[in-house]
């Protein structure tokens, strides 16, 4: 004759004692289990980076004006020992996802051509890794004074000025946006923030190559065309994949530039461009 199995009501005040085993198995089970998880997926996510995004904070900068290929703003730091003045170039954006172009010819508009024009501009620092960026958070507002240059203390800005050729590269990396990846988006790259990026881009804002060797140090190179002129929209099918880019190379101060004829994507999978969603605005 078969056992009759055991069974058990909620209203009963005792469980059959094979139910109980089992639930005090599972919750034993569960106890052990679940922190190994917890702590398992804590380990294996990535620290926030070191970027700095100063939201809320207005600063003032005084440097004269670079334009092209990008726009800087380029500022003394200090001397060196024979008394020659070192720059630093920040470079320059616009308020929310734009570019910095459009705040510049307003600017001009007023003021006429500010190229080569010493200016003291405000707005919000951005800065990762040595590099910096200058929100123009204020727009027109922006612009706090406008004075030209004295030869005797600081010689001229021209686009070439403090630029040096480092010859035809080949660089492999992933296409971003400066204004995120050096403070204002954590994580400022990868798949969670291209289309954060594409819009960014599409905005304005002159792409990034990030490029990251094997120790996990980052190198970031502004990316234009081989005169100089903007590949924002051409460059938007590969942005957030990697890519192998070809051109040259050029230091302008703090800054890298790769002029490039060349953008070859390396992941063979089509994106999901369909399924994205912007992450930002």
């Amino acid at each position: 004759m078969k056992p009759e199995d055991d069974f058990y009501i909620g209203w009963q005040s005792d469980a059959p004692l094979s139910i109980r085993k089992v639930v005090w198995r599972a919750v034993i089970a569960l106890a052990l289990i679940v922190p190994i998880l917890a702590g398992l997926l804590v380990w294996q996510q990535r620290g926030f980076s070191g970027a700095v995004f100063e939201y809320g904070t207005l600063t003032t900068l005084e440097g004269e004006l670079i334009r092209t290929p990008v726009p800087f703003l380029r500022v003394p730091v200090k001397q060196t020992a024979d008394n020659a003045p070192l720059f630093e170039r920040v470079l320059l954006i616009g308020f929310n996802k734009r570019g910095a172009d459009s705040t510049l010819n307003a600017w001009e508009r007023k003021y006429g051509p500010l190229t080569n024009k010493r200016l003291k501009v405000r707005g919000t620092l951005i800065y990762h890794d040595g590099k910096a960026a200058l929100e123009l958070t204020e727009e027109a507002d922006a612009l706090i004074d406008v004075s030209g240059i004295k030869p005797s203390s600081i010689p001229p800005v021209s686009s070439t000025l403090g630029q040096s050729s480092l010859g035809i590269v080949r660089l492999t990396g992933e296409i971003t946006d400066p204004k995120c990846m050096l403070g204002v988006m954590k994580p400022g790259q990868g798949r969670p923030h291209r289309s954060c990026a594409v819009r960014c881009i599409a905005g304005g804002i002159p792409p990034l190559l990030a490029v990251q060797n094997r120790s996990g140090q980052r190198n970031y190179y502004l990316v234009v065309g081989p005169m100089g002129e903007p590949l924002n929209a051409s460059i938007l099918i590969n942005v957030g994949r990697s890519v192998e880019l070809r051109g040259r190379l050029e230091q302008a101060d703090n800054w890298l530039i790769l002029y490039t004829d060349s953008v070859q994507p390396l992941a063979q999978a089509p994106l999901d461009r369909s399924m994205q969603v912007a992450m930002c605005w």
